[in-house]
């Protein structure tokens, strides 16, 4: 599978502005090669709280701006993957190669479209636990509204993209807007709005205590050890970004899961022995904060992913078409957690222009 992806990205010549994805020569770098520097490096938003390994840190921000645009510019904001627990905002590995990156180089193609990509940072698992991600994400949004002038960005238009672990947060950002205890205080502004104009979901979870359940009922994907081990076991990032496992004491998300209530009000339950982590869960689930006033999603998942079932992505999409929320999905039997091809790029590409009012790629 890999030698086919490797095979399919060589083909792939993307111009980003004036720069150009290749390959490098090194044996190592199996995909595409993204040679642009931020316009705005390593942009400061605040000082945040490590309350899990202890101390604090700068959270920041690359930006980078088209060429040859006078007037203020629409935002994709690219929020990374990474089950939580690794990368940052300077996306190393994604620029040069190292990991699978077709998602995250047609966030950044968008450049050509006159749009300014912002690469965000969040607190990674092991060093706070959730909802940080959020606060900090949330901050970030409104971080830039507050200094649209001084980074010669449109305020009012301002997208969120993101894979994996980043599917999963911008789903978050795409349906708690007012919610009070997701927003945070990060960065300030408070006196600017953290909704975004639309949200690009890659795979993104939507139901974190039912993704292994999810996975057990789909033999002909995988076994029931991965799926365990990689959802279910207290030492995965799932259970750790909730405070349920890994470096914070618990006992994975079967136990977790116990702990419910009745169906209709699973997340009320006076007699559950973790009611923080059972909380934390329930702010960790898109599926639970969908409302009429949401704004567009486009999501994205193969159908032979093993980190997330298709099913989770249904179920958001089943969701907000029930509540009028324009949404579309594209899904693939092909593709698995990874690299969703061309054709399903292009389509991302494709929303972002549209919502954002500019003209669409040719497909010609």
């Amino acid at each position: 599978m890999k030698r086919k992806i490797f095979a399919l990205l060589c083909t792939l010549t993307l111009v980003v502005s004036s720069c150009v994805v290749s390959f490098a020569a090194d044996p190592e770098v199996l995909f595409p090669v993204l040679d642009l520097e931020p316009t705005f490096a390593d942009v400061k938003v605040d000082t945040v709280e490590l309350d899990v390994s202890g101390g604090q840190r700068d959270l920041c921000m690359n930006i980078y701006k088209p060429e040859g645009y006078n007037n203020p510019t629409p935002v994709v904001i690219y929020v990374h993957g990474g089950k939580w627990s690794t990368g940052d905002y300077k996306c190393e590995k994604l620029f040069k190669g190292w990991a699978e990156n077709g998602t995250f180089l047609a966030c950044m193609s968008t450049l050509k479209q006159g749009c300014t990509v912002v690469t965000a940072d969040y607190r990674l698992s092991q060093e706070a636990m959730y909802p940080a991600m959020i606060w900090d994400l949330k901050g970030q949004i409104r971080f830039l509204r507050a200094n649209a002038k001084r980074f010669n960005i449109d305020p009012n238009r301002i997208i969120v993209w993101g894979e994996s672990a980043g599917g999963h947060l911008v789903n978050i950002l795409g349906t708690t807007d007012g919610v009070a205890e997701l927003e945070g205080t990060v960065g300030g502004n408070l006196e600017y709005s953290s909704k975004p104009t639309a949200v690009v979901d890659y795979f993104g979870m939507t139901d974190v205590l039912q993704l292994a359940p999810d996975q057990y009922v789909r033999p002909y994907i995988g076994d029931f050890k991965t799926f365990y081990d990689t959802n279910d076991a207290k030492t995965a990032t799932r259970a750790q970004v909730i405070g349920f496992g890994g470096v914070v004491e618990g006992d994975g998300l079967p136990a977790l899961r116990g702990e419910l209530g009745l169906q209709g009000s699973l997340y009320q339950n006076p007699n559950a022995a973790h009611p923080e982590a059972v909380h934390r869960a329930y702010l960790a689930t898109p599926l639970n904060f969908v409302s009429d006033d949401d704004c567009p999603f486009f999501i994205c998942q193969g159908g032979l992913d093993v980190r997330v079932a298709m099913v989770q992505s249904e179920r958001l999409f089943d969701e907000l078409t029930k509540h009028g929320v324009e949404a579309y999905m594209f899904t693939s039997t092909k593709q698995g957690h990874g690299n969703q091809g061309k054709f399903a790029d292009d389509a991302a590409v494709r929303f972002v222009c549209n919502q954002f009012g500019l003209a669409e790629p040719s497909l010609y």
